[in-house]
């Protein structure tokens, strides 16, 4: 799972403002056991194949550090929200409202002794979700960034992380229970497995945060493939990515999806330098990976990156050739055995985003604007080659009213710009909501001068994955 949420199941759904929720609802997998109990169910018969139904969500918790801004909202009004600093776990007032979107500074919110803010926000079906950003200390690259608050997951993967001198990584994990939360760590570099020393079974505390630098656990290392396991516990996982080196900058990453065997990058902004595409392969066998170009005429193979080959418990890092274009664009990667892929953008060297193969949502994708963000481009991309899909735009105030919608068509297998300003009235506009009904992968690109971050469009958690029941006896 990619950055959800902690999620608790229910029983009804609330409609969207502006009756947008025609759309498909919006799943997020997520073990629903109290969900049964609590409805007098029982699960299916054993052997049972049948598959587990989305249910509106009536609790999320997410956990934000990282940035000096904090945004929090929803897609839809929710009946409670309560917010705690971490680690010491006193309450905080103001952080969060469930009926509206509300931007603050994070480090008042805190106070000088936290180091994240945990919200939680009940209401069935309401989306909760929060962002940090900014621009980041020159010890930190610099970077503009912009990152979702992050919830429980039980694997998070990445590619193209470091523990170098001039790249450097750092895990944070924060526990979001009263019990204590374990994880381990695992590392591949472009020579092979590494022996991340201290990997095995990192204990999270109750209600603290971790800081877990890379450098700790195998220093030395410019590019490196990490997964983080959750053993037991609830914790979130997010990652600060800095460059200090010749190309310099921060990102705040988000985690990707398990190893797949067909991917896409998705959300490369225009410009046909600085464009590094990464590869990790945790298996046993060499991986070969057929890469495509999704660009605004359709899909093509790129002289020069045709196939790339990992080999076994390999990272690689492969320069995106000018063949590929200077447009927007997606990469479509289909491997041999499953693989993790990530993107890293930085055409002139000052700041770096980075870009995940999260993969398509359905349902409703929350964007946060201005309010020192800007707006950014949306870059989105059909990969099916089947017929043409459509995205629903629409930009909201502060009360999550609707001020203006507008539907976007997107080619079959192709990748588009869209620009807010050009389709929608942001007057007043404190977020985007980007609905889809499937078959459509991209990010949000923000830019401040030089400086660029991306944030992936994910499905906000209205809905999760619960199993099928039976009446108990």
């Amino acid at each position: 799972m990619s950055g959800g949420t902690r999620v608790r199941g229910g029983s009804r759904s609330r409609s969207a403002p502006g009756g947008g929720r025609g759309l498909a609802l919006a799943l997020l997998p997520v073990i629903a056991a109290g969900l049964v109990v609590a409805a007098g169910l029982t699960p299916a018969a054993p052997g049972s194949t049948e598959a587990p139904r989305p249910v509106p969500a009536r609790e999320t918790t997410y956990a934000c550090t990282g940035a000096p801004d904090l945004a929090t909202g929803q897609v839809d009004a929710g009946s409670s929200t309560s917010a705690r600093a971490l680690p010491g776990g006193a309450a905080v007032d103001g952080a969060a409202d469930p009926r509206s979107w509300v931007r603050s500074e994070l480090d008042d919110v805190l106070g000088d002794d936290a180091d994240a803010l945990v919200v939680t926000q009940r209401g069935t079906g309401s989306g909760a979700v929060g962002f940090v950003s900014g621009t980041l200390d020159e010890d930190q690259g610099e970077g503009l960034v912009v990152g979702r608050c992050q919830g429980v997951v039980a694997d998070a993967w990445y590619a193209g992380l470091g523990s170098g001198q001039r790249h450097l990584s750092d895990l944070v994990l924060t526990n979001l229970a009263d019990t204590p939360a374990v994880v381990d760590v695992s590392l591949w570099s472009a020579d092979g497995p590494v022996d991340a020393v201290g990997g095995d079974g990192l204990v999270v505390e109750p209600g603290d945060t971790r800081t877990v630098p890379l450098a700790d656990l195998a220093a030395g290392e410019p590019d490196l493939g990490v997964h983080v396991s959750r053993r037991r516990g609830a914790v979130a996982v997010s990652v600060l990515d800095t460059s200090t080196g010749a190309s310099q900058g921060s990102e705040l990453v988000s985690p990707a999806p398990e190893p797949a065997r067909r991917l896409v990058v998705a959300g490369l902004p225009a410009g046909e330098r600085g464009r590094t595409l990464h590869v990790l392969n945790p298996s046993g066998s060499t991986a070969r990976v057929a890469v495509e170009v999704l660009g605004s005429d359709g899909a093509f193979v790129p002289e020069g990156l045709g196939e790339v080959k990992v080999g076994a418990g390999r990272v690689v890092s492969v320069e995106v050739p000018r063949s590929a274009g200077s447009g927007r664009v997606a990469l479509r990667l289909v491997a041999d055995t499953p693989v993790v892929a990530t993107a890293s953008v930085s055409p002139t060297g000052d700041d770096t985003a980075t870009t995940e193969a999260v993969g398509p949502w359905t349902g409703p994708a929350v964007v946060p604007v201005k309010g020192g963000l800007g707006v950014p481009e949306l870059v989105l991309s059909a990969p099916g080659a089947d017929a043409d899909r459509r995205v629903v735009l629409e930009a909201r105030d502060a009360d999550l009213e609707v001020v203006s919608r507008a539907e976007v068509a997107v080619p079959a297998g192709t990748t588009i710009g869209v620009d807010p300003d050009d389709e929608l009235d942001l007057d007043g506009v404190t977020s985007l909501v980007v609905r889809s009904t499937g078959g459509v992968v991209g990010a949000a690109q923000f830019s401040d001068g030089d400086r660029r971050a991306s944030l992936a469009l994910t499905a906000a958690p209205t809905h999760v994955l619960a199993p099928r029941v039976r009446p108990a006896p």
